[in-house]
């Protein structure tokens, strides 16, 4: 954050959502609150509240009880015209979630898809879903690799096409967008839903990868110590490109239709291979083109290729539309609540 010091711009929106971050997790705070847990000056705090009230972003909840003193006055999130939207394309159905920004869910829905154009597909949904909710950040599951507002996809190595979906979006309706690779979105999700049966007492404990074997190929969210990974160029979990000996590469070996013995044996060793490079605890499995009336030998058939005591719980996916919104919509509330998008370099 260092770096930041010298833009007055970007540290009053980086301010104005540590704000608006204690304000959901407090639910409602006075501005001496505010500024004892976020350390900025009460000068400051106060000017950004007036311009965060302004903007209809906060409201305020009255005054609190006095004490003999000036009462103070105290501020909430303004729930009802701040809304985010998320959504994927899976199939011919279009997946969405309408929160707050609590995440209490406003609208969960699916569309169904007749137009084979993405741009007018996603045009027409958006006008649709503006005309009826006040929505203030966009989040988009994607099948492929992200670089900003834009994503790379395609199903052999090379060749891969570029779609600025993203970009364009943001540009169109001045609503700040933010894509995200769908598979780390479902991990994400699924990390949220399960934490509990996970028995995970921090969510910096947690270390899983979530494989999802799917139409569109087969990819992988991955969470070490509680964060999502990317890669260098956000080509991690893009595990359907492992090299298989000479015969290519595991998607399109799994997709030759091979019997369920090769089947077992060939994603038990992709497991053990997983578990050598990250040494997750839990990984979780599912999509329409996995077998799931094979999850019960290839547990037991992954263990032989695993260290003693080094073997991770393997858990099936039940609802990958339920992770995948969830992941998500934290996402884009998170975009919300920061109102800035810091990006690594």
């Amino acid at each position: 954050m260092d770096n930041l010091s010298g833009k007055p711009q970007v540290m009053k929106k980086v301010n104005s959502g540590l704000i608006k971050q204690i304000l959901k997790e407090k639910g409602s705070a006075t501005k001496a609150e505010i500024s004892e847990s976020t350390g900025i000056s009460a000068t400051t705090v106060r000017t950004l509240l007036n311009q965060l009230f302004k903007n209809s972003e906060i409201v305020s909840l009255g005054f609190d009880e006095s004490s003999g003193g000036r009462r103070a006055e105290i501020y909430a999130l303004n729930l009802n015209d701040n809304l985010a939207l998320s959504f994927y394309l899976r199939g011919n159905n279009l997946n969405y979630l309408v929160v707050d920004p609590l995440e209490n869910v406003i609208k969960d829905s699916t569309t169904p898809i007749i137009e084979d154009d993405f741009q007018v597909i996603f045009e027409d949904f958006i006008d649709t879903i503006l005309s009826k909710y006040p929505i203030k950040a966009i989040g988009i599951g994607v099948p492929g690799v992200v670089e900003n507002g834009s994503y790379f996809a395609g199903r052999e190595l090379s060749g891969w096409e570029k779609y600025n979906i993203g970009e364009y979006i943001e540009k169109k309706y001045n609503i700040p967008v933010i894509l995200e690779n769908d598979l780390n979105a479902a991990a994400l999700g699924f990390s949220l839903n399960y934490s509990k049966e996970m028995n995970i007492s921090s969510k910096n404990d947690l270390n899983m990868i979530y494989i999802r074997f799917s139409k569109n190929g087969i990819g992988a969210g991955i969470i070490t110590d509680g964060n999502l990974i990317h890669g260098e160029s956000n080509f991690a979990g893009e595990i359907g490109f492992i090299p298989i000996g000479h015969k290519g590469h595991l998607e399109r070996i799994l997709n030759d239709d091979i019997d369920d013995i090769t089947y077992i044996d060939l994603v038990s060793q992709v497991l053990a291979i997983i578990n050598c490079v990250i040494n997750p605890k839990f990984i979780v499995i599912g999509g329409e083109k996995f077998r799931n009336n094979l999850t019960d030998d290839i547990k037991k058939c992954s263990n032989k290729y695993m260290a003693d005591n080094i073997i991770p719980e393997i858990i099936l996916s039940k609802d990958s539309r339920k992770d995948f919104l969830t992941g998500m919509a934290y996402l884009t509330i998170k975009l919300i609540n920061s109102n800035i998008k810091l990006i690594n370099t």
